[in-house]
């Protein structure tokens, strides 16, 4: 591969008002408008003075602007390059977009999670299943926070937390099936100094409507790892008609249940992939596990909600600790998972241990994504940027599913590169706007069934 000339006789011009950059944000638009995007920001966002103007399409801007890749309020002016206008109407400037999102207060950031949560609902049942297939049969919601980092000393509720690093630390929770990328059910935004256990009950319960309204009405599993070994959580799970499994927290009454176990009850098992453990800094190939029954939240006075009883799934692995001399003595060290599921033993630690994969594919996409940055300095301003971040990313994650099979599991920046940035020249003809696109684009029939389903054309914004 070469250049068709020399570099002396080559020039380039910012100077086409023709070209669209990001055509594929015509059929994630027309998406968004199939679904009621509009009529619903119209209904629930509601932000009074100037800035709350219009919110549908300025939220429509955001979502656009994430799509083709901005990840500050600065990189949304994508949107009004070249030929843009032509294609999508009503694009509102950074500065306008901005100054939207300072509207927020506690009020309409939560106004818009539950206008995201609905939006999702919509985009489930009009893809017939499609965006999660499987997930009235069983489906598996996982729950997880991050710390995000963020630089700047005026962003309110940044903070150093466990990990010592200045950020927020926000929860996230994703819906998914066997054969399904996860989606976002709900986020939330809170200080960085922020326990994780810190408004994890009404979230989950949060998420589980939302799952509910996804389509999983049958067989639902909620994962998560010791930070929510609370109580209340357990307790709002069962309630919902949900099964759990969830990390055990070490603590003193838990060991001598699992010395209780006996040697011969252990079960051998081998890691398809190896598992690093970052305590000893060593990969682990092989393991044991063993279960027995316990009761979890005893103590009345700090559990009113009452006790549980479970399931004690236990996964053991020796470290080595040697000498010149050869090993001293064999070290174990233990994770015990507390569940209610029905699967035998040696599947339900292999299922549980897919939650680390499903969860943290999710916030690399994320993180690849809108979510590199906080961009602003207030608070709730970066709660609605969250929101509207999982809203892209389920947005995205519909498109996948409608342009192709191999679109449907894959990766954000993948979705972003194959079917978002895709150029395209405008011309007119007899009253017709038509994008004339790369010829030989290696995924065209999966770009064009896109445009296709979505054929509806949305009305312009106003």
């Amino acid at each position: 591969m070469r250049a068709s000339h020399t570099w002396g006789r080559v020039a380039a011009r910012f100077n086409d008002q023709s070209v669209v950059s990001h055509a594929g944000l015509l059929p994630m638009l027309r998406l968004a408008e199939n679904v009621g995007f509009a009529d619903l920001a119209a209904e629930r966002i509601r932000i009074p003075g100037p800035a709350g103007a219009n919110p549908s399409a300025k939220l429509l801007s955001i979502v656009a602007g994430m799509a083709a890749g901005a990840d500050s309020i600065d990189d949304l002016d994508v949107l009004r390059a070249g030929a843009m206008h032509r294609v999508f109407l009503g694009v509102r400037a950074p500065s306008t977009l901005g100054t939207f999102l300072r509207g927020f207060d506690i009020g309409h950031a939560g106004a818009l999670e539950a206008f995201a949560a609905q939006v999702l609902t919509r985009l489930a049942r009009a893809t017939g299943g499609r965006l999660l297939p499987g997930v009235g049969e069983y489906a598996i919601l996982d729950v997880d926070s991050k710390i995000t980092q963020v630089y700047g000393h005026s962003k309110v509720g940044a903070n150093r937390g466990y990990t010592h690093v200045r950020g927020y630390h926000f929860l996230a929770a994703t819906l998914s099936t066997p054969i399904a990328a996860p989606v976002l059910l709900a986020t939330r935004l809170r200080g960085g100094q922020a326990d994780t256990r810190r408004n994890a009950t009404s979230f989950v319960e949060q998420a589980l409507r939302t799952a509910r309204g996804c389509g999983a009405t049958e067989n639902l599993l909620v994962r998560a790892d010791s930070g929510y070994y609370v109580c209340s959580l357990l307790h709002a799970v069962i309630a919902a008609g949900a099964r759990f499994s969830i990390t055990m927290r070490q603590h003193p009454g838990l060991q001598p249940v699992i010395e209780g176990i006996d040697e011969h009850a252990w079960t051998p098992i081998t890691y398809a992939t190896p598992v690093f453990d970052q305590d000893t800094g060593t990969w682990i190939h092989t393991a044991q596990v063993a279960e027995t029954g316990y009761t979890a939240f005893t103590n009345s006075t700090e559990h009113p909600q009452g006790p549980i009883s479970a399931r004690l799934i236990v996964r053991r692995y020796r470290t080595e600790t040697r000498t010149d001399q050869g090993e001293l003595f064999p070290v174990w060290r233990y994770q015990a998972i507390f569940t209610n599921t029905g699967l035998n033993t040696v599947d339900a630690e292999k299922q549980h241990r897919g939650r680390a994969g499903t969860i943290e594919q999710v916030f690399a996409d994320l993180n690849n994504s809108a979510l590199a940055h906080f961009p602003s300095g207030q608070f709730h301003a970066n709660q609605a940027w969250l929101t509207l971040t999982a809203l892209t990313h389920n947005l995205l994650r519909t498109l996948g599913v409608l342009a192709s099979q191999a679109h449907a599991r894959a990766r954000t920046a993948t979705l972003r590169r194959q079917l978002i940035a895709v150029p395209a020249r405008v011309t007119r003809t007899a009253r017709t706007l038509t994008l004339r696109l790369p010829q030989n684009w290696p995924w065209q029939d999966s770009w064009l069934g896109l445009f296709t389903s979505t054929a509806r054309p949305p009305p312009p914004l106003r």
